[in-house]
């Protein structure tokens, strides 16, 4: 009985330290490949470790164990996110999880979802070479929150980690995005760039950028007055109620938007003489984009733009064209973002609000002051008889200037020809 006793204490006595070897056992494997990242380290800290791609590019394979600690990520093992690699067996080249892309949705569920509706991600499944995942933005091992400002996503950086691909003449061409500037280069300067407070995923978004030809893109151009809206409510809410507002929430192509007027990615102070809302600008060009092309003025009944070919005529025109900033131009008149048709009482030009309108810079204006018709064309061809009438005196004018100018040259060629001949002995 004793013995059996004592042979069954030497087995549970046995049973339990096999169970502590084992485990220490497996616990110093967990340590190399689970927590303890000096293995990995011991070879990715030279600087001179790389491999080549499958392009036959040289890509380093340095790893700064520094910057990895300071990472969001620095109290992960190297083995959380390259799960596919078990051991050091990849070293020898038996290409176990070299090459393979780091599966971040593991963690990041619902950034991978957002990411997968957007344009880089359907880019990426055609096979594209150069498409960016998480990596090409956050970055790899040195990834930081986005408020630190050494962060890749940094509000300050972002413009910068977008232009690593959207300023390489190369790529812009191989995607078709556009000729000229790129929009990196567009934006260093803009308005939005000197405020520091907006930057390319204010606008385009973060992980779910889209196409701007989608619907549930951020600049889609129905979708663009909400977008500038984030920032600017309180214009948003005027243009949403002006014609032009009207008309962009119905889907019309050609109705104008922010950006329409205001550019894109090289937004400009309205006191900067390159912005197309400077006042030097506005009805030279940027109004007649729209006011005096052939299409739109005939879809829209604009009298094949001749609004704008009267203001040209007119003295306000003429002294604006001269250089004169303080002549009225379209907003003086119009508005800028609210923005009425004549019909709507709303409308700063309605027939009752225009002495009010000539007031602001006509002090003392009268009812009779802005009687009659604003953008009257002189023309033999005009709509009413007034314009008639106008373009007769304006015909009759034609012909009196140059007989009389053509007169005088007449008589004193004919003065200076007799003159010579009378000079000849």
């Amino acid at each position: 009985m004793r013995r059996e006793q004592r042979s069954g204490r030497g087995r549970q006595g046995f049973f339990p330290v096999f169970c502590v070897f084992l485990g220490v056992l497996l616990g110093s494997s967990a340590a190399v490949w689970g927590q303890d990242n000096s293995s990995c380290f011991g070879c990715h800290k030279d600087e001179s470790i790389s491999r080549e791609d499958s392009l036959g590019r040289k890509v380093s394979l340095f790893v700064s164990e520094g910057e990895y600690r300071r990472s969001v990520h620095g109290s992960l093992s190297c083995s959380d996110c390259h799960t596919r690699i078990r051991d050091d067996s990849h070293a020898a080249g038996d290409g176990k999880g070299v090459g393979r892309r780091v599966d971040c949705g593991g963690c990041h569920g619902e950034a991978e979802k957002e990411y997968k509706k957007g344009l880089h991600s359907k880019v990426m499944a055609k096979g594209a070479e150069r498409a960016a995942y998480c990596q090409d933005c956050h970055g790899k091992h040195e990834i930081r929150p986005s408020k630190d400002p050494k962060s890749r996503t940094h509000l300050g950086s972002i413009a910068k980690t977008c232009s690593r691909c959207h300023s390489d003449k190369d790529f812009v061409k191989q995607h078709a995005l556009g000729m000229g500037p790129s929009p990196g280069e567009l934006f260093q300067g803009s308005v939005h760039e000197m405020t520091g407070e907006v930057s390319c995923t204010s606008c385009h978004g973060s992980h779910d950028v889209r196409s701007l030809i989608d619907p549930q893109s951020s600049i889609f151009r129905s979708n663009i007055p909400q977008t500038c809206g984030t920032c600017h409510g309180e214009i948003t809410k005027q243009f949403r109620e002006s014609i032009h507002g009207m008309l962009a929430a119905r889907g019309r192509s050609d109705s104008p938007t922010c950006t329409s007027c205001h550019g894109i990615h090289g937004i400009k102070a309205k006191v900067d003489p390159d912005s197309p809302v400077n006042e030097k600008r506005i009805a030279l060009t940027t109004c007649p984009q729209c006011h005096a092309a052939e299409r739109i003025s005939r879809e829209y009944g604009f009298t094949k733009g001749q609004q704008v070919k009267s203001y040209y005529d007119s003295f306000h025109g003429l002294s604006y064209q001269g250089g004169d900033t303080f002549s009225a131009n379209c907003a003086s008149c119009h508005g800028v973002h609210d923005i009425f048709p004549s019909s709507d009482a709303r409308s700063m030009v309605h027939r009752d609000n225009l002495q009010k309108t000539c007031g602001a810079c006509h002090p003392g204006a009268s009812a009779n002051f802005a009687k009659g018709k604003i953008h009257a064309v002189a023309s033999i061809e005009g709509e009413e008889f007034g314009e008639k009438v106008v373009g007769w005196v304006r015909v009759v004018y034609l012909f009196l200037i140059g007989g009389v100018i053509g007169g005088m040259i007449f008589f004193n060629f004919t003065d200076w020809l007799r003159k010579t001949i009378d000079r000849r002995p």
